[in-house]
């Protein structure tokens, strides 16, 4: 971050000499502050980034940070190279008071970070948080003129925060081309600014690299159809943005005949000259928001069954009658492009008077989804799967099934049906694929009872997600729970475990 200030020689002193150690040191003040800025956040969100590395490790859709990151410096460095048009007035009162409120707010986000666990890593709220973290940080070691200069820079940067870009891929159907569309658009805009040295410029440097982003993508889906996520992600949106500066550059320097350096002329001196106290204002706010924990995730157990038939639907085992089975193809779009989910119906062979006072025959909707990447579980819960928006959850009870497996009881109140589901819900693997297996009942025990319907919900779920940021987790908590068919439940899971072993075992030489 400078000024437009140009550097003033010392009085009697001149030449290229000169020049080139105010240029040095000024080099080495930016680099400085910088590091102190990036060291402070590191330290801040040490577990935040810990969070993106296992994501990105596990190929979930996170991986389109690294891209925006590099979109983002390649719009700084276009800002950078063009000579900025304020006045030399710096208030370094309202640089701190700025910067210190932003701190202060960023704190405050990561720590309503934690009051909705569940979304963590569909939300990642402490991404903000570190957006606004970085920010307070610059206003108070460059100053909140240069920082402003920035300003569009500084709104591609907010890309970090991935609901808004969850959403758009989502409501594009999902699945690497639009991941990949959506990080074109956003090459496009950082490429704009980064040649914006008029409008048209900017227009200009964002259709090119629109034009060669598509291109790129498609050239993709051709040539590498089954390349992984963050190919589709980084390549064509990075390779488009620097084409078009590259010829924009060439361009400017050909036709104008400037200096083909782009820093071939003196730096601007930091606007701060000296950062003092706020540095260590800095520097204990990063490590007063290290103590601050995220919420915790890659909990839930997930048991190893070797030859396990993870393919849905289930096996339906004596005592059971199987319904209808019902496919849903949209889940590609949250669990990978190899997932598959069905919704089976499950009936008593014969009532008992233990589940209903008449002892009709209870009925039981098996969810199945099967997916070579068990994070995604977490990172879409099943209200990103069911329409249970505006319900009411109860804390999770672990029980105890067979072959090792752990399962989790929970109730759904939904208060405007007047309705209970319990649910009980285990993951299994085989190695390679993971099986999320959800049994739901109902406390409706007519034939005509309504099941929650599978159909994706995240846009929807913003709402509650905003809700129980500012009103807090008893909002969509059921804090007196009531499992009337924990037994049911228990009996289902119990023999659909068993009926499966079982085919593994009839299947073995």
């Amino acid at each position: 971050m400078t000024t437009t200030t140009a550097p003033v020689p010392a009085p009697g002193a001149s030449g290229p000499g000169l020049r080139e150690r105010i240029s040095q040191e000024i080099t080495w003040v930016l680099i400085l502050r910088w590091v102190l800025v990036l060291l402070a956040t590191a330290v801040a969100f040490w577990n935040t980034l810990r969070a993106i590395v296992i994501e990105m490790g596990a190929q979930t859709i996170i991986t389109y940070l690294p891209a925006v990151l590099v979109l983002v410096i390649i719009a700084a460095t276009g800002v950078s190279w063009r000579r900025g048009v304020e006045r030399p007035i710096h208030d370094r009162q309202t640089d701190v008071i700025v910067g210190v409120v932003l701190l202060f707010t960023s704190v405050t986000i990561k720590f309503l970070n934690l009051r909705y666990t569940a979304a963590y890593l569909v939300s990642h709220v402490d991404l903000l948080a570190l957006w606004m973290f970085v920010l307070g940080s610059c206003c108070l070691v460059f100053g909140l003129r240069p920082v402003a200069r920035y300003r569009w820079v500084w709104l591609l940067l907010l890309m970090i925060f991935p609901v808004p870009y969850r959403v758009e891929v989502l409501v594009l159907h999902g699945g690497p081309m639009s991941s990949g569309i959506v990080m074109v658009a956003f090459g496009a805009a950082a490429t704009g600014v980064a040649s914006a040295r008029t409008p048209m410029r900017g227009l200009v440097g964002a259709s090119i690299a629109a034009v060669a982003g598509t291109l790129g993508l498609l050239v993709v889906r051709t040539l590498t159809p089954d390349a992984r996520l963050w190919v589709y992600q980084t390549i064509p949106a990075v390779v488009a943005a620097l084409t078009a500066c590259a010829v924009l550059y060439v361009d400017r320097r050909r036709v104008t005949h400037v200096a083909w350096s782009p820093l071939g002329r003196d730096k601007y001196p930091p606007a701060v000259t000296k950062v003092g106290r706020p540095a260590y204002v800095i520097a204990l706010a990063g490590v007063a928001m290290a103590l601050i924990p995220i919420p915790t995730f890659g909990a839930t157990v997930n048991t190893r069954v070797d030859g396990l038939d993870t393919r849905p639907p289930l096996l339906v085992p004596s005592g059971w009658v199987a319904g209808q089975v019902r496919q849903y193809d949209w889940v590609t779009r949250m669990y990978g492009r190899t997932a598959v989910m069905t919704d089976q119906d499950i009936y008593q062979a014969q009532g008992s008077l233990e589940y209903d006072k008449f002892a009709r025959p209870r009925k039981i909707v098996a969810n199945t989804i099967e997916s070579p990447r068990p994070i995604t579980f977490e990172v879409y819960p099943v209200y990103f799967v069911y329409d249970l928006v505006g319900d009411r959850f109860s804390e999770s009870l672990e029980i105890p099934l067979p072959g090792r497996v752990t399962g989790y009881l929970q109730t759904v109140v939904d208060d405007t049906s007047y309705l209970t589901f319990n649910r009980l819900t285990w993951e299994w693997n085989n190695g390679t694929t993971t099986q999320r297996v959800t049994l739901i009942s109902v406390d409706n025990h007519e034939p005509d009872a309504q099941f929650p319907s599978p159909q994706p919900t995240v846009v929807r779920n913003l709402n509650t997600f905003i809700t129980v940021l500012f009103r807090g987790n008893s909002v969509v908590t059921d804090l007196e729970p009531q499992f009337k068919d924990m037994n049911l439940l228990i009996d289902c899971a119990t023999d659909l475990i068993n009926a499966q072993l079982e085919a593994i075992e009839g299947r073995e030489p």
